[in-house]
């Protein structure tokens, strides 16, 4: 059985320019379950451990996100 992402990354960049704005969209699907302490990182690349981020933000829930339902998100990473 194939397993079920609960977020799913799109248009995502192979490789983004210092000091640029990088918009990183993504859906999380119904069965993800929505926690405080989420958040989305960029990482170095060939990282070997969620500790080798370069620099993250929180993913903080839309107010029209109900549980249980898929949604668009978008957080914005800017001038790195």
């Amino acid at each position: 059985m194939e397993k079920t992402w609960g977020v799913e990354f799109r248009n995502v960049g192979s490789c983004y320019f210092p000091q640029s704005r990088v918009d990183c969209h993504y859906t999380i699907n119904p069965q993800h379950t929505w926690a405080s302490n989420h958040w989305i990182g960029l990482f170095k690349v060939g990282w070997t451990s969620v500790k080798d981020y370069h620099t993250f933000v929180w993913a903080v829930a839309p107010s029209s996100y109900k549980e249980g339902t898929s949604v668009n998100c978008c957080v914005n990473f800017q001038g790195l």
